[in-house]
């Protein structure tokens, strides 16, 4: 009997990893948080904003850091740690940011990843989208962003910070597609460059084809963006991309959110308004041309239709 019982000890020891996952105090896995990104509320002030947020649901707020927005670079170091003290005390969080950074000689670019890191944040968008020259040919261009892009890894590795590219859909922007950002950033180190990955934009350019080049990019996508597009006639009877309400346009959520989970994807996920008007403006402050309510309910229907989509692929 004491033989029994000295040896107990050691097989609880063995057994205790698996049973300490089976309880109710064990962590659980890590589940993605769903953001909104603050250029869609400009027209109010941060505290308003953050209310909006909060009675939305959402768990988060991708702030700008830009020209004419809640906070300007200029002031980064004065505004940002209020807005987000003010953000944290409502209980949302902030793991990105959105800047107007393209490379180390960015205006402000230090004093905004200092500030940002001071504070805790591990992401932010980069600024303006690198563009073709359609004049002349694409791959040199393409080629001649790495120098650009590597100037920005000694100052994401100071501050450890990752600097995710938007893949937009515009004609002329370079990454859309994502093969071409892509063959430009996928030698540097994901831990400091990487991809704000548009769910929207990707569907435009890619089509039922989408799934290729998240597959290939997939080490690089830190961040996710989320629109919903479907295809119209315009006025002239040309086909054009349109922005419509999540779950009423092309893109497969579930689909998706069931891709990145199986790529180990588990960054900050915010959602855009480019539907009923809400776009908005980056440069200076813009009125809402609809009852606040009904803006409440547009922002809080499309995170309720993402989140049963995120469900469904077990992300959350």
């Amino acid at each position: 009997m004491l033989k029994a019982l000295a040896v107990a000890p050691a097989m609880l020891s063995a057994a205790s990893p698996f049973e300490q996952l089976q309880t109710p105090s064990a962590p659980a896995a890590p589940k993605l948080q769903v953001g909104i990104v603050s250029r869609h509320l400009q027209w109010t002030s941060v505290e308003d904003a953050i209310d909006l947020a909060k009675t939305a649901g959402y768990d988060a707020i991708e702030w700008n850091v830009r020209a004419g927005t809640h906070v300007p670079p200029e002031r980064v170091e004065q505004d940002l740690p209020r807005v987000i003290e003010l953000t944290r005390k409502a209980g949302l969080a902030v793991p990105m940011i959105t800047t107007a950074i393209q490379d180390a000689s960015s205006p402000y670019a230090e004093a905004i990843l200092r500030t940002a890191h001071g504070l805790g944040v591990k992401f932010y968008r980069g600024g303006q989208y690198f563009r073709y020259d359609y004049t002349k040919p694409l791959a040199p261009q393409i080629e001649a962003l790495k120098p650009r892009i590597a100037s920005l890894v000694a100052l994401n590795q100071k501050y450890q910070m990752t600097w995710a590219y938007h893949t937009h859909s515009g004609l002329g922007n370079i990454g859309g597609n994502v093969w071409d950002i892509w063959s430009a950033i996928k030698d540097f180190d994901p831990a400091y460059i990487g991809l704000n990955y548009d769910t929207g934009h990707t569907t435009i350019r890619g089509g039922n084809g989408w799934g290729d080049a998240a597959r290939v990019a997939m080490s690089h996508i830190r961040c996710l963006a989320i629109k919903d597009p479907h295809w119209e006639r315009n006025a002239e009877g040309r086909w054009v991309s349109e922005f419509v309400p999540i779950g009423e346009g092309l893109v497969d959520f579930q689909a998706r959110f069931e891709l990145l989970k199986a790529g180990g994807f588990n960054g900050p996920v915010n959602v855009h308004f480019e539907h009923h008007g809400l776009l908005g403006t980056d440069v200076g402050t813009w009125k809402l041309a609809m009852p606040r309510a009904e803006f409440q309910a547009i922002i809080k229907q499309d995170l309720d239709r993402l989140r049963g989509a995120m469900r469904a692929a077990q992300v959350i």
